[in-house]
């Protein structure tokens, strides 16, 4: 009897890792699917901003796309969890260091465009286009062209 369990075992354990595995290839897939369309919707709010500027149109949107890429800032480093590269991602692995944890360069670079995005809300609320369009050039090299150039594959 002990046989045909410690046989059942030997047969159902490798099964079990196959789900994991299959379910763990699921969990990569939705999450490079979900930071696609993070980094979409953060691209299209820095677009409506710059619209918004250049015509001088709402004060109040600005102020609103503004709070929005700063919340999305601070959820830069939940959408990198290890692992998640590979396929359509271009994501590239310097993102992360040989233990698998978010690097300090990138977790530098993230926490700049925390930094730059609550700045470009603060400036946004005073009004004032000028220093609202300077503020966002500002955003737009430390925030998302710095990690661009370093952690986006082609």
């Amino acid at each position: 009897m002990i046989k045909l369990m410690m046989a059942c075992l030997i047969l159902i354990l490798p099964l079990q890792g196959m789900a994991d595995s299959k379910t763990a290839d699921k969990d990569r897939s939705a999450m490079m699917k979900y930071r696609q369309l993070f980094m979409e919707t953060k691209g299209k709010h820095a677009k409506a901003i710059k619209l918004l500027i250049k015509h001088k149109l709402s004060l109040d949107h600005i102020v609103s796309h503004g709070e929005a890429l700063a919340a999305m800032a601070e959820d830069m480093l939940v959408v990198f969890p290890t692992g998640s590269m590979g396929g359509k991602s271009r994501a590239m692995g310097d993102i992360w260091d040989e233990q698998g944890n978010l690097s300090q360069d990138f977790k530098k670079k993230a926490q700049a465009m925390q930094v730059e995005a609550s700045l470009f809300v603060d400036i946004a609320k005073q009004g004032n286009y000028r220093k609202i369009k300077k503020q966002m050039v500002v955003f737009a090299n430390k925030g998302c062209r710095s990690c661009h150039s370093d952690y986006r594959g082609e």
